[in-house]
């Protein structure tokens, strides 16, 4: 059983998508249970886990609002509702951008826009219209699964556009994030969606799920009843050690859907296509704003350069057959270990010593040379 270190509660079934998934349409909403909801709210306080609120458009009970605001949490929630006390997140679907000329400007606020590929060319359009209306703005292409080249050509154009607007903010002293854009950056190592490794989902059914994606999905998809221990088979697969393609990959700031995963390519620790490309044209997109701004950030000494690729999908680099095995671990071996380029040599033995020290003795048996450790004088 994985460390689980939050559940995302979905509070009516028609709470707001702010992942790739899609809400189905439920003949009545009707909130989550008051009963369960007071059981999962107990579970989480006694086990110290946080709460990622889901909500739709249904106004919470009062009696629901005291529970809720008891227990550590955020609310994720469309525009118009009102906010419970603590952290909340905006899920603005495309269609409903109708609602953002209604939003306070704030630059703390988080916000999700959903976009879909009938909208895609309207994405920067979108971003304009929400500036100064937010603090970190995270975009999700909600048809990631049916994109092909024409799509991403379109985001790269966009990703452009956008790009060159938060460069002019990041010179202003404005340092917005734009998921798409900015994660990359700031990241050293994978920061995944982390869905049955770091959060499970407990549903209106009063079931568990992976992630919301999959309680849309259908009851089949469940991993039991709240209350009982998750039936998480084969869960070693969720971790990012035995996901070959990406614990290969630097495109750090990568969802990793594992709902995507199974529905594109029947495996949950396999990327789809669609996924690889996107992840790195917004990596490629990241070091091209990285390098318009060479010291337009704070701390920018300490940001390590992304290095161009000659390729768009790690896919691409493990098939081809004109490359040997020694050269493409030393490819990903470089391109992984560039964060750690200016540790030193004696500091990284250390950290790998009290890491494992069975790893140091691994390394000396491999090593065609004996390793001095005494410090150097």
């Amino acid at each position: 059983m994985p460390m689980i270190k939050y559940l995302v509660v979905i509070l009516e079934p028609a709470a707001a998508s702010f992942c790739y998934y899609d809400v189905k349409p439920v003949p009545s909403s009707g909130l989550m249970p008051l009963e369960l909801l007071r059981r999962v709210v107990d579970h989480a306080i006694r086990n110290g886990l946080h709460i990622n609120f889901v909500h739709g458009d249904s106004p919470l009970p009062e009696e629901y609002v005291r529970l809720v605001e008891s227990a550590d949490h955020i609310s994720i929630m469309p525009p118009g509702q009102n906010p419970c006390a603590g952290g909340t997140v905006l899920v603005i679907d495309d269609h409903r951008l109708e609602d953002a000329p209604a939003l306070a400007e704030n630059p703390c606020a988080n916000i999700i826009l959903r976009v879909g590929r009938d909208r895609l060319r309207q994405l920067s359009g979108m971003v304009r219209q929400l500036m100064g209306k937010f603090g970190r703005l995270n975009i999700i292409l909600k048809d990631l699964a049916q994109f092909e080249e024409p799509e991403l050509q379109i985001c790269r154009e966009q990703m452009v556009v956008i790009g060159k607007r938060v460069a002019a903010e990041y010179r202003k002293g404005n340092f917005i994030e734009i998921s798409t854009l900015t994660d990359r950056i700031f990241l050293t190592n994978m920061n995944n969606c982390g869905a049955g490794v770091e959060h499970l989902t407990v549903a209106p059914d009063g079931r568990y799920y992976l992630c919301p994606a999959f309680y849309h999905e259908g009851p089949e998809h469940s991993l039991g009843a709240f209350g009982e221990t998750p039936r998480l088979e084969n869960s070693r697969l969720l971790e990012l050690d035995y996901a070959p393609i990406c614990r290969n990959c630097d495109a750090y700031h990568c969802k990793r859907c594992i709902y995507l995963n199974r529905k594109l390519t029947g495996e949950v620790n396999t990327p789809s296509r669609q996924q690889c490309r996107i992840a790195h044209l917004e990596r490629d997109q990241s070091r091209q704003l990285l390098a318009a701004l060479p010291s337009a950030i704070d701390g920018s000494e300490k940001i390590v350069p992304i290095p161009e690729l000659d390729y768009s999908d790690p896919f691409e680099m493990l098939t081809r057959r004109d490359i040997d095995g020694g050269a493409k671990d030393r490819h990903f071996a470089s391109l992984l270990s560039r964060p750690l380029e200016a540790v030193p040599a004696s500091q990284l033995l250390l950290q790998i010593y009290q890491l494992d020290p069975g790893l140091l003795a691994k390394l000396k048996q491999m090593t065609p040379f004996a390793l001095d450790l005494k410090p150097k004088k």
